[in-house]
């Protein structure tokens, strides 16, 4: 193994100074007022949005974490990272142009714009406080973590040394993002984009060189002894043996995990409701989706699997995640070694700073602004935003100290998301639902959290017996998993939080007054949901409703959407480990059906702003939240 050498620092800083500059130079245009600072004045074009979205998604741990996976089992047990795909073809096809449309701040605002009275505005509050107190943290601090990772194996540096290098890059990003908002977090983002995908490629062409080209690497994997991968498929694998994923985290993978992706909230929703008009969004929505799920991981898996020839043994290391960056020092050479390493570090930079903008986001604008004080001057907004900013680094980093306990809260958080899925999908497609009933919802998922984590009530015989848990270990004579902890449960807690959830939320709607009429035809004038769910609402307007985005058409645009994807990800596959004849009629697939999204896209969107005769029901909606 080669340590960085000076060129590699020199490199190192410059790229790190750069993205300072570039937050020193966005920090008047980004400071002018709240959408300056939170939604970059609404003016990105479809490529920034786009490239910031891959680059945020592109954190400093996720090659370690794809090519540990491709380590461990197979290329086939990567669909964990490959699933929500399914949602992010949704997201492009319909719902990213969505949020554009509705023009929010934040994510969260739209449960006001949906709902009324007091309902609304605790679903708003509690929504901004967990996810800028609770959940933005969390994520921060579990990307604060995978600096330790690349600090000790990429650059070599001493456990003492690792926090205060962690602290510096930490640094470089609070000051860009808190000088210049979201404008200086995109376009660092499209620099980390550039450096990011030509180190991982340069890294990913290198490794196939040092092990003989890719059909000798094909061989030399094909024959290791003791790896589940050796047949290099790519579908994934379902049961119960090693390596295999189970039938209860495929339900929760394929059945569940995608939809909030489709949904796009948080800080997906923040690119969106950026971009210039409804029309950038999309393609914003759709570029992220080609690159990052597509095309992104494959050079990660290549050296993922060139590693388990060259670094078969990691030396007492147990964590398979530490393999990418020991690759870097031995492959990359100098100069070209530093550039990488910047990458991951400019790649943690983007992810951290995108979380530090989000978070502050929803605690100035749906906090601070919404209840505390809400006639406030935008310079005012500004500075409490930088200071909020601080707060959210702050924060992150505390919690990073206790990343030995994080495990429990991340399970928490988890959990907790999928009981969002039929709310979250209730409020676009059924206009009965009520915020009282999403407050139902809201009390039952923590209720059954709780039971379910924390104080694992449902660990039982009759759950043992069902699940096919509770076995004991035949030296120790201790049970390892339950219901609350299986590994392979995930799926299965899912759909249990689903299940209590939805049927929470139905019924409290039902069982509660509907919204009142003039605010639900003031949304539907401005989200435009599909008519079939809507048309008690619809009927009640006083101008004819033009359902742009018909049901058909849009199932149709996503399963285009979804084979387009598929093939390009698997194409891209065959044509690097073979047979490359079907990898390349693959991607002809993935080409034509490009185009052909790219056409349907631009007729959703060609008749895309709000039609005069809404203009009034949206003013009386816009003229309700102030």
């Amino acid at each position: 193994m080669h340590s960085l050498e000076s060129l590699d620092y020199l490199v190192i800083a410059v790229i790190m100074l750069s993205l300072i500059g570039v937050g020193l130079y966005f920090t008047k245009k980004g400071g002018e007022d709240m959408d300056s600072f939170f939604v970059s004045g609404r003016s990105l074009p479809w490529y920034i949005g786009g490239t910031s979205m891959i680059a945020t998604s592109f954190a400093a741990d996720t090659p370690l974490w794809v090519s540990a996976l491709v380590r461990s089992h197979g290329i086939h047990y990567i669909w964990q990272f490959w699933a929500p795909v399914i949602g992010s073809v949704l997201a492009f096809v319909y719902f990213g142009r969505k949020w554009r449309r509705m023009a929010f701040v934040t994510d969260i605002e739209f449960m006001e714009a949906r709902y009324g009275g007091a309902p609304a505005k605790a679903l708003r509050g509690w929504s901004g406080a967990w996810g800028a107190i609770i959940i933005c943290p969390l994520i921060s601090a579990w990307v604060i973590k995978a600096m330790e990772t690349i600090g000790r194996e990429a650059v070599g540096l001493p456990p003492e040394s690792q926090v205060m290098v962690t602290v510096a890059v930490v640094t470089v990003a609070l000051l860009m993002c808190g000088l210049s908002g979201l404008f200086g977090v995109v376009y660092t983002d499209f620099i980390q984009f550039i450096l990011a995908t030509v180190g991982t490629i340069l890294l990913a062409v290198l490794s196939v060189k040092a092990v003989g080209g890719l059909d000798m690497m094909v061989e030399k994997v094909r024959a290791l002894p003791d790896w589940g991968g050796t047949e290099l498929s790519i579908a994934p694998r379902i049961g119960s043996g090693d390596g295999e994923m189970s039938v209860w985290n495929a339900i929760g993978y394929f059945g569940f995990l995608w939809i909030g992706v489709g949904l796009c909230g948080a800080y997906q929703a923040q690119r969106l409701l950026a971009s210039k008009d409804a029309k950038n969004a999309a393609f914003a929505q759709l570029l992220h989706t080609v690159v990052y799920y597509a095309l992104m991981a494959w050079p990660w898996i290549l050296v993922g699997l060139c590693s388990m020839i060259l670094i078969p043994d990691l030396g007492g290391v147990t964590d398979q995640s530490a393999a990418y960056p020991r690759m870097i020092v031995m492959i990359m050479p100098i100069g070209l070694k530093g550039l990488l390493v910047a990458a991951l570090l400019a790649a943690f930079i983007s992810t951290i700073s995108t979380l530090f903008n989000w978070g502050s986001s929803y605690l100035v604008n749906d906090i601070y602004r919404r209840f505390m004080n809400p006639n406030a001057t935008e310079k005012n907004y500004v500075t409490i935003a930088r200071v909020a900013t601080v707060f959210m680094a702050f924060a992150g980093a505390v919690i990073s100290i206790w990343a030995e306990s994080m495990q429990v809260l991340l399970t928490l958080a988890f959990v907790l998301g999928s009981s969002g899925v039929v709310p979250g999908v209730l409020r676009w497609l059924w206009w009965r639902t009520t915020g009282k009933g999403e407050l139902c919802a809201l009390i039952v998922s923590w209720v059954m959290t709780i039971l379910l984590i924390i104080v694992n009530a449902f660990d039982n015989a009759w759950t043992d017996s069902l699940f096919g848990t509770g076995l004991a270990d035949p030296v120790t004579g201790e049970v390892l998993h339950h219901l609350s902890n299986d590994p392979d449960l995930v799926g299965a807690r899912m759909l249990i939080m689903v299940l209590a959830s939805g049927i929470a939320c139905i019924v409290g709607s039902l069982l509660t007054k509907a919204e009142d009429m003039d605010h639900l035809k003031a949304f539907a004038a401005r989200a435009r949901p599909f008519a079939f769910g809507w048309r008690p609402v619809i009927s009640q307007m006083t101008v004819v409703y033009v359902e742009e985005e018909p049901l058909g058409r849009t199932l149709c645009s996503w399963a285009i959407g979804l084979v387009t994807l598929l093939s390009a990800l698997v194409g891209v596959g065959k044509l690097l480990l073979g047979p490359r004849g079907l990898g390349l009629g693959l991607m002809v697939v993935a080409v034509v059906g490009t185009i052909w999204t790219i056409r349907r896209i631009r007729q959703d969107c060609a008749n895309d702003v709000a039609q005069p005769d809404f203009l009034e029901e949206i003013e009386q909606l816009d003229a309700e939240q102030k």
